[in-house]
């Protein structure tokens, strides 16, 4: 085992990097297809809210070419072979449907008009609407699928959600007291759903990353 241990980091780092690379360049890509005037109108918080949107838009594309294509998804994927995916295959469908969904709405809000952005190409109602059905969807689906998982994946979700409530009380707390405090850092209602976002995604690493699911 401790043998394995640095060619075991080696390859999850270069997937990492691999996959930042592909994020930075898919960022790129969609920055420049936006337009200057575009970027401008939606400024910080907006260009944040979709930035986290487009990462978790990211992960469910890579996903699910790796489902599409397990030879070659195995490795891209923090995964042992591609065997591991086929068996995985309908709980990992599952959540690339619903990281495509989180992204989708994610962008959409940050693309939709609102006082202080006339310019936004989403008409509001689109995406409130779009909102609540991924909010609805994700409720009925969590219910019917309540039995499906085993243990490990269970506590695996409560990790998760205890870490990214954590993370997110932690950040949003220190943030609105700086704003409230006169220090010259505004919190927005737009920055508060693009914390929880990306702390929800930040708090599933960290729960993997504790039980050594990272480095497989």
């Amino acid at each position: 085992m401790t043998e394995n241990q640095p060619a075991t980091w080696k390859r999850s780092a270069m997937r990492m990097l691999g996959g930042a690379f592909m994020g930075g360049a898919a960022m790129a890509a969609l920055l420049a297809a936006a337009g200057s005037d575009l970027l401008d109108a939606m400024g910080p918080s907006r260009l944040a809210l979709g930035a986290v949107g487009v990462v978790y838009a990211l992960m469910a594309a890579l996903v699910g070419f790796g489902l599409a294509a397990p030879r070659a998804g195995a490795a891209m994927l923090n995964v042992g072979d591609a065997d591991e995916l086929r068996d995985e295959r309908r709980g990992m469908i599952r959540s690339t449907v619903t990281m495509a969904a989180i992204g989708l709405v994610l962008v959409l809000l940050a693309l939709a008009r609102g006082p202080g952005f006339a310019a936004g190409p989403v008409p509001p109602g689109v995406a409130m609407g779009l909102l609540l059905i991924a909010f609805s969807g994700g409720a009925i689906a969590s219910w019917r699928w309540r039995n499906d998982f085993d243990e490990l994946n269970h506590q695996l979700g409560l990790e998760g959600c205890f870490w990214a409530f954590c993370l997110s009380w932690a950040l949003l707390t220190m943030w609105a007291a700086a704003d409230f405090l006169g220090w010259g850092v505004t919190l927005t209602p737009i920055d508060v759903v693009s914390t929880l976002a990306a702390m929800m995604l930040l708090g599933a690493f960290v729960a993997i990353g504790r039980r050594g699911m990272m480095t497989r």
